[in-house]
C-alpha cells in the first residue's frame, strides 16, 4: 500500500514539475478549446466588481444597444447613437470636413467599450483635436474597408488631412481573401430611422449553464497544460496567411491612389496584434514566425506606398503583462487599457508626423 501511495505521489510530482516547467519556458495560450470552455462562461466567473463602473453607460432610448458584454467585461453592453450613415457617434459635419480619419474593424470601432473609454474619445483627449471621423466597421477587412471609404468619401467629397488604417492580424487576412475583387452595393442614404429602445438592455444578463466548480477546474487545467500545448504546436505546419501578396498590395495601392488624388500626406498603418501572439513568451515558435511573416508583408507594403508603419505587435508585447489589455487576460477585444495604449501611440506618432511636414 505504501509503495502504491509513493508511486502515485511520485507521478503527481513529476507531472507538476513537467507541466510547470513547460509553462515557465513556453507560456502560451490556455487550452480553452481542448477543455471545451466557453469564453462567456469564463468572463462570468472571472469578472470583478471594480470593472462594473468603468464601462458603465446610462440607458438612453435613442441609443443602439449591442448585447456583447457577456463576451467582454461581463457587466455592460455597448450603447451608442448611430450617426447619419450608421457608423458610431460621428458628428454629421465630420463626414464632409474633418482632420483625422480612422478606418478599421471591430478594434477600430472599440467593440463593446462605451464612452469615454473608446478609441476615438481617448484620441481626442490625447491630441486635443475633436475633428476625428471614425468609420471603422466590425467584421470587415482591408479590401471592404477600402471600397467603403472611397465610395463614401466620393459621395460626400470629404475633406481631411490625416488617415489612420488599422490592420488586425487576427482575421484581416481572412477578410481580405474572402472579399478581394468583390463588388459591394453601399447604401449610404442618410439614416433617418432611429433604433428606439423600449427596455434598458445596457446591463449584461448572462448566467452559465455549466457547473461553476467544474468550470473552475477546467480553467485551471487549461492553464496548467498550456505550455505543453505550445510544445505540441511546434510540430504543426503554419502556412502563409496571405498566399497571394498582390491582393494586399493592390488594395493598399488603390486606396493610396485615392489619398494621393485628395492630397493626403499624413498616412499611418497601425498593426494590431492578436491574443495568441501576446500569450506566447518571447520564444522562437513557428506560429509566431507565421505571424511575423504577415507583419513583414504589411510593413513592406506600408513603406512601399509611403505609409508610416506602427508595429503594435512590439508595443503591446513589450510590456510586463501583455495580456492585461484584454478583459481578464482572456481572448476578448481590448479593454480600456488596450485602447489607452493604442490612442497614446497614435497621438505620439501623429505629433511627430504632422510636425515633420
Amino acid at each position: 500500500m505504501k509503495i502504491v501511495f509513493f508511486a502515485c505521489c511520485s507521478i503527481l510530482i513529476f507531472f507538476v514539475i513537467f507541466f510547470g516547467s513547460l509553462n515557465y519556458f513556453f507560456r502560451g495560450v490556455p487550452l480553452f478549446n481542448i477543455f471545451n470552455i466557453n469564453i462567456s462562461d469564463l468572463v462570468f466567473v472571472l469578472k470583478k466588481k471594480e470593472f462594473s463602473e468603468s464601462n458603465k453607460v446610462d440607458f438612453n432610448k435613442d441609443h443602439y444597444i449591442h448585447k456583447c458584454g457577456y463576451l467582454e467585461d461581463g457587466f455592460n453592453n455597448l450603447s451608442y447613437r448611430k450617426d447619419i450613415f450608421g457608423f458610431r457617434e460621428n458628428k454629421s459635419d465630420l463626414f464632409y470636413d474633418t482632420n483625422i480619419v480612422i478606418l478599421g474593424d471591430s478594434f477600430g470601432a472599440s467593440h463593446c467599450i462605451n464612452k469615454p473609454n473608446d478609441l476615438t474619445s481617448k484620441l481626442i483627449s490625447n491630441t486635443g483635436d475633436e475633428k476625428i471621423l471614425n468609420i471603422s466597421v466590425s467584421g470587415t477587412g482591408p479590401y471592404y474597408q477600402k471600397e467603403m471609404m472611397i465610395n463614401l468619401f466620393n459621395k460626400n467629397n470629404t475633406k481631411f488631412n490625416t488617415f489612420i488604417w488599422l490592420f488586425y492580424e487576427g482575421n484581416d487576412h481572412e477578410e481580405l481573401k474572402n472579399n478581394f475583387g468583390k463588388k459591394f452595393d453601399f447604401n449610404f442614404n442618410v439614416n433617418t430611422i432611429k433604433d428606439l429602445q423600449t427596455l434598458d438592455q445596457t446591463k449584461v444578463n448572462y448566467v452559465p449553464l455549466i457547473n461553476l466548480t467544474m468550470l473552475k477546474i477546467k480553467f485551471f487545467l487549461s492553464n496548467f497544460t498550456r505550455g505543453f500545448g505550445t510544445l505540441i504546436k511546434y510540430f504543426k505546419s503554419y502556412p502563409k496567411l496571405i498566399i497571394d501578396e498582390n491582393m494586399y498590395d493592390i488594395t493598399v495601392k488603390q486606396l493610396n491612389n485615392f489619398l494621393i488624388e485628395n492630397k493626403i500626406e499624413n498616412k499611418i498603418i497601425f498593426y494590431i496584434p492578436k491574443y495568441t501572439r501576446l500569450a506566447y513568451n518571447r520564444i522562437n515558435h513557428p506560429q509566431i514566425t507565421q505571424l511575423d511573416n504577415l507583419k513583414d508583408l504589411i510593413e513592406r507594403t506600408a513603406q512601399k506606398y509611403n505609409f508610416e508603419f506602427i508595429d503594435g505587435a512590439f508595443i503591446y508585447h513589450n510590456r510586463p503583462n501583455p495580456l492585461d489589455v484584454f478583459h481578464y487576460n482572456l481572448p476578448t477585444h481590448f479593454n480600456s487599457k488596450g485602447y489607452s495604449i493604442l490612442a497614446e501611440e497614435l497621438s505620439i506618432r501623429l505629433k511627430l508626423l504632422v510636425g515633420s511636414r
